[in-house]
């Protein structure tokens, strides 16, 4: 009896530790097999978008799976309705629409190449990489490149950039630049605003706008203005082959690159941020020749040679 006691122990025991140990070995069991679904909407397949794809995939340490939002808009809206994912990472604003349209609030995403993503999803604690080189960055750089007292005319659609246009006027005031707003609201009246303002200015920033850029028309402008010796700022490589005398220019796989940083802070739920996209200052040193020695500006407003 004493012998069938002891087993009856052993047996109650045994049941007693499994019982005890079963949480922790399937947290163990979980840990080994969980795998992280990272799921990647690309807007279309244009060459920013796979640039920044290129930075996301050579930095993240998990596996992706992509879909092109242009090639099957239904099988993306459905696949983010009915799969589900420990993060999705939305590449343009038609990818960031539909992401933030379809997941719920407390869903882990971030959004990468999108101008004023806050404003365009309406998210104001958004994670991810804005598209916009912060306003206050490209006057400090134009005041240190160009010279002080400028006198920046800005053109653009009160409709898609009239906050934007703000904050530069009261950036510019702090920074003792004066912003004139050129306010377009048709393409067809650009080139006479700006014929208009050409005496006021001396300088003509050109920003994200859908109504103003156009690329064949950008040129004819760019050289418009050179003729009346105004500098040209812009906003990518593009404008310094046209003639502009400096340009912010963003690198695309960086983006990617800071994007899946914010990735790994989600992911890891250190953080959630919105970064300002990395980008390089280029500098068209023969047009600001011109400028200076023909139209005699360098008098007026000593602009610093780079």
């Amino acid at each position: 009896m004493a012998v069938r006691s002891n087993i009856f122990e052993e047996v109650i025991r045994g049941i007693l530790l499994a019982v005890f140990l079963f949480p922790l070995w399937s947290g163990f069991l979980y840990a080994g097999t969980h795998r992280t679904h990272i799921a990647v909407i690309v807007s279309s397949q244009i060459r920013p978008y796979i640039m920044a794809l290129d930075g996301l995939r050579s930095s993240l340490r998990y596996p992706l799976t992509v879909y092109y939002l242009s090639s099957n808009p239904k099988l993306v809206r459905h696949r983010l309705g009915q799969e589900h994912y420990d993060l999705v990472i939305a590449i343009g604003p038609e990818a960031s629409a539909l992401t933030w349209s379809v997941l719920r609030p407390g869903d882990k995403k971030i959004a990468i190449m999108v101008l004023d993503p806050q404003d365009l999803l309406s998210d104001p604690g958004l994670c991810g990489v804005d598209l916009r080189v912060p306003i206050r960055d490209q006057i400090h750089l134009i005041v240190d490149r160009l010279g002080k007292k400028r006198k920046i005319g800005i053109p653009y659609n009160p409709i898609e950039n009239k906050k934007w246009v703000e904050q530069a006027q009261k950036a510019g005031a702090e920074l003792g630049v004066c912003i004139i707003p050129l306010a377009i609201h048709k393409r067809q009246e650009i080139t006479q605003v700006l014929s208009s303002a050409y005496r006021h200015i001396d300088t003509l920033l050109f920003i994200p706008d859908s109504t103003v850029i156009s690329e064949a028309l950008l040129s004819h402008l760019a050289k418009d203005a050179l003729l009346h010796g105004i500098a040209v700022v812009g906003y990518n490589h593009f404008f310094i082959e046209i003639g502009a005398v400096m340009a912010f220019t963003i690198n695309y796989e960086e983006v990617g690159t800071l994007g899946a940083e914010v990735a790994e802070g989600v992911l890891s739920g250190s953080g959630c941020r919105l970064l300002a996209p990395p980008f390089k200052v280029e500098w068209n040193k023969k047009v600001w020749k011109m400028i200076t020695e023909d139209f005699g500006r360098s008098k007026r407003h000593k602009g610093a040679m780079p």
